[in-house]
Formats: structure tokens, sequence, C-alpha cells
């Protein structure tokens, strides 16, 4: 019960911040990444871990949700390029980070048949990250 009461904690002051960004003309992520940051350096706050699954599902997609909703076709038509640019660009080199990071599978071999693994390296699908420690 502890955490639910913390959470609705966070939910509300989430929500004030929100909407005193509004009125201050402020934009909302900044002052909420500021609240945060505020409620972060209070000494005996508890630390709070949410799993990346439960963001990935829960906190994402409304998210996107509303900012799709905000985003008139006009103004998309007009930085569409950017957007596309920056959207594959940064796909492309956080998977060459990742594939810089990684050994790489020409170097490793893949499980032999009946073994259970093979090197750590090795990934046969489009996810190396999974398989780099």
């Amino acid at each position: 019960m502890h955490a639910v009461g913390i959470i609705l904690l966070l939910v509300v002051l989430a929500t004030t911040v929100a909407t005193f960004a509004g009125r201050l003309r402020v934009p909302a992520p900044s002052l909420l990444v500021l609240a945060g940051l505020g409620i972060a350096m209070i000494p005996g706050v508890p630390a709070l871990h949410i799993p990346p699954q439960a963001i990935a599902l829960v906190v994402l997609p409304p998210l996107l949700y509303a900012s799709a909703e905000e985003l008139s076709l006009r103004d998309l038509r007009t930085v569409w390029r950017p957007v596309t640019i920056l959207s594959f660009g940064l796909v492309f080199a956080s998977a060459a980070a990742v594939a810089g990071r990684c050994p790489s599978p020409a170097r490793s071999s893949p499980p032999a048949a009946g073994s259970p693994g093979g090197s750590p390296g090795w990934s046969p699908g489009p996810a190396p990250a999974a398989s780099c420690r």
C-alpha cells in the first residue's frame, strides 16, 4: 500500500507541475524533469525501481498518442525531412554503437547442434544487444 501512495503522490505532483508549466509558458517536460531532480535530491526519499517494460507498456503509449494528437499535418509537412533523417540516423547510429561494442558474429561460432549455446557474441536474430554483455 505504501508504494501505491508514493505513485499516487507522484502522479498528483506531475499533474500539478504540468498545469503550472502551461501557466508559466514553460515546456512541461522541462519543468517535470526539474521537479523530478528536485524530488530526487530530498534526503530520505525512497528509491523507486520501475522495470523498463512497465515504462514501455504503460508510460510511452499515452505520451506518444498525446504528442501525435497535438501535431498537425501542416507542422509535420514542414519538418518531415529532419524528423526522417534523425529517426533513421539515430537508429543506425545506435545499431552501429552496439555492433562496435559486441563481438562480431563472424569471429564467434554459432551453437553446435544439441548444445545449449555457443559463444556469447553470436546472435542469429535482429537484436544483437540481447547477447552482448
